[in-house]
């Protein structure tokens, strides 16, 4: 059965595998080794990792996801084909499969910090809420890490996009990345900080400031305002904020967007790695709203309005889009 845990970590099961996993882990009567097999496979990710209590939300969210998986499968057999993708679609883009770790830091002297760290692979997303009471939604391919005296120094550090809905305080709330920070008070905003792309972020309420990384001030952004980071200059604009922030909610809005931007936001959102030739698309451009369609939907789509072609390989996840020869 350990091994069988190592294997699901990894996402390497076979159905049959699966079947018995789910098994073991529907039985109450098999906590206390289920909480076994979770430690030792945390102590092995990670060197320094906090392992002082269980963890029974993370348990709980396995369930919930092997509870999705089943009924994804048993859907599947019913052979309601246009329907059953629809829902197990929507079952795959809500799972909450964010990864929990706590994690040992050095700080000043012998002193130690806790620090807690929340990733969420390609293909999910999760919300959860800060000690402070403030709200994250976190998306696909992101990692956010906040210190365990957070209702001290409200900061956090963020790799992707995440929106916040932040609680009142008079303790300044900070979003930190590689590009730049955003510093609050109480307000809603959008971040977007992927290591491929560009620093934006969206205020849907409230007001917020703009750092550069080294501590400069730039601005203060009004609801429907929106910053982006190009060529290294922050340019400020209008923006419907709907468009930017409605991931949270389910739904991906593409207004005009550029073919290697779709390409990588449905590669994010449906956890598919997807090849082309960017000489051959050049110009061209989707819109669209995309909620509870499967890839391969999305890609038929995308066909009918584009001169193209795509191969879907589904068990190495992988797609191969070719532009029509003129």
């Amino acid at each position: 059965m350990k091994n069988l845990f190592k294997k699901y970590f990894q996402s390497v099961l076979t159905p049959n595998e699966f079947d018995t996993f789910a098994d073991f882990i529907n039985w109450k009567k098999n906590e206390p080794e289920i909480h076994r097999f979770m430690d030792d496979e945390w102590r092995r990710q990670s060197q320094e990792i906090f392992s002082g209590e269980q963890n029974p939300l993370l348990l709980q969210k396995i369930k919930q996801r092997i509870l999705n998986e089943e009924l994804s499968h048993s859907l599947q057999r019913t052979k309601y084909y246009s329907i059953a993708l629809k829902i197990a679609a929507a079952l795959v883009v809500g799972l909450v499969i964010a990864n929990v770790w706590m994690y040992r830091g050095q700080e000043l002297g012998d002193e130690k910090q806790l620090v807690q760290k929340v990733s969420v692979p390609n293909g999910a997303k999760t919300e959860f809420e800060l000690p402070d009471g403030s709200k994250v939604w976190l998306n696909g391919g992101s990692t956010i890490s906040y210190a365990a005296n957070f209702n001290r120094n409200r900061a956090v550090e963020l790799r992707g996009e995440a929106f916040f809905d932040v609680a009142k305080s008079k303790n300044t709330f900070s979003v930190e990345t590689k590009s730049g920070s955003v510093e609050v008070l109480g307000t809603a905003f959008n971040v977007q900080a992927y290591e491929e792309g560009e620093f934006v972020t969206t205020l849907e309420r409230g007001r917020v400031e703009i750092l550069n990384v080294k501590g400069t001030r730039l601005g203060t952004l009004e609801p429907g305002n929106q910053v982006q980071l190009i060529d290294n200059q922050f340019v400020k604009g209008q923006v419907d904020t709907q468009i930017y922030t409605s991931w949270k909610d389910g739904k991906l809005i593409f207004v005009r967007e550029t073919f290697p931007e779709t390409m990588r936001r449905l590669e994010r959102w449906f956890n598919v790695d997807i090849q082309y030739s960017r000489a051959d698309f050049e110009g061209l451009w989707f819109s669209g709203t995309i909620e509870n369609e499967t890839i391969s939907e999305v890609m038929d789509i995308i066909c009918k309005v584009a001169s193209v072609t795509y191969y879907y390989n589904s068990k190495e996840r992988m797609i191969k889009v070719n532009a029509l020869k003129k």
